[in-house]
C-alpha cells in the first residue's frame, strides 16, 4: 500500500480512471495515490463545501477507459463467444458516480422487483428546479404498479411523466403522477395481443410526434414490455444517432430471444452513443436468468452527471444547501 503524506488543512478528491476515491475525515491534504500515473486531484474549499477547480481531463480519461471497454466488447461480439445466446458479454462499461436504485417512497430504499438504476437523480432534479428545464419521463409497461412514477414525482421535482400500457383491465391508478396512454409500443399499425387485449402498435417516432415532444429531451425512458423491445429499440437508436430524438437514459428489461437480436440491440446502442452503466439479472421472474435489466446513459449526459458529482455546481449547492435534491418521502418525512 502506498504511504499517504499529510500536509495542511483542506480536502482533496482523488479521481482515478474508472473510479472515484474521496479522502475525507480530518481536514488535511493528502498526497495523491498514483494509479498508472493517471489521476487528477481537485482542491475543495472546506469552508464553502464546493470544488474550486475542476479538470475536464478527468472526464476525458474516463471516456477513454469507457471507450476501451466498449471496443473490447465489440470485438468479442464478432467471435464464437458472441454467437452464443447469452447476456454474459454485455457487461457495464461505464461508471455513473451518482447511480442509485430508484423507485420507492423512501429514497435509497428501493428494493425488490420494479425499481430501476438511474444516473444523476439529484442532477436532473436540480436542473428542473433551478434552471427551468422541464424533465420528461416515459414509462412503458405498467401493470398498474406506479411506484416508479410516484418516486419520480416525489424526488425529481415533478417531472412530466407519461405511462403507456394497452393491457390494463382496471383504470390506471397513477393519475396524480403521470398521464396515462393505453397505447402499445410496437410497429406502427401492426396488431398485437396480450392478457386478453388486442391493439395496434405505435412506434416511438409516432408516440413522440403525437405527444408533441419532437423537440424535447426524454430524460428517462423506462421500458418493460415483455418482448416489444426487439422491434422498437433499434429504430429508436437510429432516431437518436440521426439526431432526430434525444434520450438521456434508457432503463430496460431485455427478454432473451436470440443472439442476433442481442447483437442488433447493443450495436444500435453503440451507434446512438449510449453507454451501459448497470446490469442486473431479474431474480423475481423469468426463471432468474432469461430476463436482464440494463441501464444505459448517453455519453453527453454521463459526462454532465459525473462532473456534477466531482464538481457540484455552486448554484445548486447554494439553492438547497446540501448538494442533494428532494429527499423527503411522499408523507413529507425527511430521509436524510
Amino acid at each position: 500500500m502506498t504511504r499517504l503524506g499529510v500536509a495542511s488543512a483542506s480536502y482533496l478528491i482523488v479521481v482515478f480512471i474508472g473510479s472515484v476515491v474521496v479522502l475525507t475525515g480530518q481536514k488535511k491534504a493528502l498526497s495523491p495515490i498514483a494509479n498508472n500515473n493517471e489521476y487528477a486531484k481537485v482542491q475543495v474549499k472546506s469552508d464553502a463545501h464546493h470544488l474550486s477547480s475542476c479538470d475536464e481531463k478527468v472526464l476525458d480519461n474516463l471516456d477513454k477507459r469507457f471507450d476501451q471497454q466498449r471496443s473490447e466488447r465489440q470485438i468479442v461480439m464478432n467471435t464464437s463467444m458472441g454467437d452464443r445466446v447469452s447476456f454474459d458479454i454485455y457487461e457495464p462499461e461505464a461508471t455513473c458516480f451518482s447511480e442509485e436504485r430508484f423507485g420507492s417512497d423512501i429514497r435509497f430504499s428501493a428494493f425488490g422487483d420494479g425499481p430501476k438504476f438511474i444516473c444523476g437523480v439529484d442532477f436532473i432534479a436540480h436542473q428542473t428546479a433551478h434552471r427551468g428545464k422541464k424533465c420528461l419521463v416515459y414509462s412503458v409497461g405498467s401493470n398498474n404498479n406506479v411506484d416508479f412514477e410516484k418516486a419520480v414525482h416525489t424526488f425529481m421535482n415533478g417531472c412530466e411523466i407519461h405511462t403507456f400500457d394497452p393491457t390494463l383491465s382496471t383504470p390506471f391508478v397513477g393519475g396524480q403522477y403521470a398521464t396515462f396512454h393505453p397505447w402499445g409500443l410496437g410497429e406502427d399499425g401492426v396488431e398485437a395481443r396480450a392478457r386478453g387485449k388486442v391493439w395496434e402498435g405505435k412506434s416511438f417516432e409516432t408516440i413522440i410526434r403525437e405527444l408533441g415532444h419532437d423537440n424535447r429531451t426524454i430524460d428517462i425512458l423506462k421500458i418493460d414490455c415483455e418482448g416489444c423491445e426487439w422491434v422498437t429499440m433499434v429504430p429508436l437508436f437510429d432516431l437518436i444517432s440521426s439526431g432526430k430524438v434525444k434520450v438521456d437514459q434508457i432503463l430496460i428489461e431485455l427478454h432473451i430471444r436470440s443472439n442476433t437480436k442481442l447483437k442488433d440491440f447493443f450495436s444500435g446502442a453503440d451507434k446512438a452513443e449510449m453507454r451501459v452503466f448497470h446490469k442486473e439479472r431479474n431474480g423475481w421472474g423469468c426463471q432468474g436468468k432469461s430476463c436482464v435489466e440494463y441501464a444505459l446513459v448517453s455519453e453527453t449526459f454521463l459526462r454532465e452527471a459525473n462532473m456534477d458529482s466531482i464538481c457540484p455546481s455552486k448554484e445548486f449547492e447554494e439553492a438547497d444547501g446540501k448538494g442533494f435534491g428532494n429527499t423527503t418521502n411522499s408523507s413529507g418525512v425527511q430521509q436524510l
